[in-house]
């Protein structure tokens, strides 16, 4: 029997055999970090990966198989084809790259609005306070004092004795009585409590204590000649008759 050498088998079988020097051209990387280099086709080396995990790579021509190497036909590759594509990249990048944005065109500045003059809060206050005593000089009382509390300074010594001479003119001295104490425990010294005050001693037949405030009003007055001291003098003149 004559026995056929390898190379004969493989012409036999129809196999192409590979470059001896080269060695197989597939090699198969497993999940486990373990490599197979005997691969003769791609599909052999990805029919054991399937079953084991990890991928196939090209065999290495130059060096040992766990370093990188440049492969033939990458160096074989004609340097005008890898300077087009090279150029073709630069394309794709200027294309992608976004746009600079021109700055925007100097906006004109914007014109200030003219300053409307407001009211302060003090002159809003007294315009409120002259509106709320006008109400009660006009014997409108009841708003007049609705007016006065809405002011929020009830402890003010003009609010206070305004609210008081309403209640007074209403026939309510005792809610008259507790506002003067009110205005005067605020300024000791408010001639126009005193004044009213004196008159409300009068209204419950108390002349002695109108005549003290009328001595409380010459002493802060230095004299008689201020209003607040001839009104309460004229009313208990009138009414001593």
């Amino acid at each position: 029997m004559r026995i056929l050498a390898p190379s004969s088998l493989i012409i036999v079988l129809g196999l192409s055999a590979p470059a001896a020097a080269a060695g197989p051209p597939w090699c198969a990387a497993y999940r486990n970090g373990s490599t197979n280099c005997g691969f003769y086709t791609y599909e052999q080396c990805m029919a054991t990966v399937a079953g084991n995990g990890g991928f196939c790579n090209r065999n290495y021509i130059d060096g040992p198989p766990d370093k990188p190497a440049v492969r033939k036909e990458r160096e074989a590759e004609p340097k005008a084809k890898r300077k087009d594509m090279e150029k073709d990249k630069e394309e794709v990048k200027e294309r992608v790259a976004p746009k600079p944005v021109p700055p925007p065109a100097a906006a004109r500045p914007a014109q200030p609005a003219p300053v409307v003059a407001q009211p302060s809060s003090t002159q809003q206050l007294a315009t409120s306070f002259q509106a709320a005593r006008a109400l009660i000089l006009s014997g409108k009382y009841e708003a007049g004092i609705a007016a006065m509390k809405s002011l929020g300074y009830d402890d003010h010594p003009d609010v206070a004795d305004s609210i008081g001479f309403a209640n007074a003119k209403l026939g309510n001295l005792a809610e008259a009585r507790s506002w003067y104490s009110k205005a005067l425990a605020a300024d000791p010294n408010h001639l126009r409590t005193w004044s009213d005050s004196g008159a409300l001693f009068l209204a419950q037949g108390d002349v002695a204590g109108a005549r003290r405030d009328l001595e409380r009003i010459k002493t802060l007055c230095g004299g008689t000649a201020c209003r607040e001291y001839q009104e309460l003098d004229g009313l208990i003149t009138a009414k001593s008759r």
